[in-house]
């Protein structure tokens, strides 16, 4: 642990603002929103945006939006004459989305000048909040231009004295606000958090956590204890100061000197979310192998050569493994990146199916709970995951699936059709 230890360190640096797109407040459309998402299947839009919240004040947070400025289109039928692009918010705060209790309503317009941006476009929606409560936000993302839009529901979560989104997390140099929740190594970041006048920070370091997720099917509980952290230390603490992980685990800066809840940061090594070594490219295979057959890849010295001919032997031609490896592999990325949490995407309840099902049909989120829907394209058969909001230690919540015994089928024939060389989808 000391070589962990050692890699944080705390560098003075001057306060940097961030830039955020001027927007203007419209009226909101009286249409009724549908309660499918299509999210989780990037094939089926074409904005890709992700959302950060920050409580930022006692009585408000703010909804941080990135999106891909190759995603969006620009053009100068304006009357300035300058590339720009327009994207409509259209947004619904429910304080009650049962009950269909709303807080909050609005639309925003950005204009965002392309010479004014680089690769990404930061922009963010203020809205009211109350400690103690919990949110769900219902958001439509629109590039007028392109008249394309992608729509989500994202968590506003104030229910809890310590939470994920009472921190803000800004990357260093460009100091722009972080979306992910994992840092490679030597990559620096400054810490916020309202309201605090500490003059120190504690920070727990765990082992990362390698525990696989059981079968759908499963009845049995899967244990899951809270391991102690192998090191507690603090430093000195400042919004104006830099920090950065040392080796692979999980990171709890907390404020108080007992390990505690607090904003969760992981180190997962050089490539997460990406598959590029094969040493990464051998613990997803264990969703599709025998213990006996993933014991003898484990200990294969050469382990290139032990995950090709693994592929090799189910393709049966070169082609085939390539397709094999290309969509298995682009699904564990994928869900590294939908599924954040203490361990890697694709180890979690949702990144489990994701792999092995590929991406649902459609989504619907509530407060608690994610409905995953999957229809088969050619027989119309319907399948229902249920993930239910669960606490989680270090990252505040997490989505267990909700196993039966009627998965058992859909799993085994998702298992043989990979071992058979046939990639499964519905």
């Amino acid at each position: 642990m000391k070589r962990i230890i050692r890699g944080l360190l705390g560098i003075s640096i001057s306060l940097t603002v961030i830039f955020i797109i001027g927007c203007a407040s419209l009226r909101p459309p009286s249409t009724k929103i549908s309660s499918q998402l299509s999210v989780y299947n990037p094939g089926k839009t074409i904005l890709h945006p992700q959302y950060k919240v920050y409580h930022s004040t006692e009585t408000e947070s703010v909804l941080y939006i990135k999106m891909l400025t190759s995603e969006v289109v620009f053009n100068q039928a304006n009357t300035q004459v300058k590339s720009q692009a327009k994207i409509r918010a259209i947004f619904t705060l429910y304080s009650s989305l049962a009950n269909n209790e709303i807080a909050q309503r609005d639309t925003q317009q950005f204009v965002i000048e392309r010479e004014s941006v680089g690769e990404q476009i930061i922009a963010s929606v203020n809205l009211a909040t109350s400690p103690g409560q919990s949110y769900l936000l219902d958001i439509t993302l629109e590039d007028q231009i392109r008249q394309s839009m992608v729509r989500d529901r994202v968590l506003v979560d104030r229910s809890q004295a310590e939470n994920q989104q009472d921190w803000l997390v800004l990357g260093f140099p460009e100091n722009r606000v972080a979306f992910e929740q994992f840092f490679y190594p030597g990559e620096s970041f400054r810490l916020i958090k309202q309201g605090s006048n500490a003059e120190r920070v504690y920070i727990s370091v765990f082992q990362p956590r390698n525990i696989l997720p059981l079968p759908p099917f499963a009845i049995e509980e899967q244990p899951d204890n809270i391991p102690l952290p192998d090191s507690t230390f603090y430093m000195a603490y400042s919004e104006r100061l830099l920090y950065r992980l040392g080796g692979q685990g999980i990171y709890v800066f907390h404020f108080k000197p007992e390990p505690a809840k607090g904003l969760c940061l992981t180190q997962f090594g050089d490539h997460y979310p990406q598959i590029t070594q094969p040493e990464d490219m051998l613990p997803p295979l264990q969703y599709i192998t025998t213990r006996d057959e993933y014991q003898k890849l484990l200990t294969n010295p050469d382990i290139k050569a032990s995950v090709d001919q693994f592929w090799f032997e189910k393709g049966k031609t070169y082609a085939n493994a390539r397709d094999l490896i290309r969509v298995y592999y682009n699904r564990v990325v994928f869900a590294n990146l939908y599924f954040p949490s203490s361990k890697q995407g694709w180890k979690t309840d949702r990144g489990m199916l994701y792999l092995l099902l590929g991406p649902p049909f459609s989504v619907e989120r509530t407060e608690t709970k994610e409905l995953w829907y999957y229809e088969a394209s050619e027989t119309g058969e319907k399948i229902t995951f249920e993930f239910n909001l669960a606490d989680d230690y270090w990252i505040g919540n997490d989505y267990k699936l909700k196993r039966k015994e009627e998965f058992r089928p859909i799993w085994n024939r998702a298992v043989d059709s990979w071992r058979r060389g046939k990639i499964f989808s519905m």
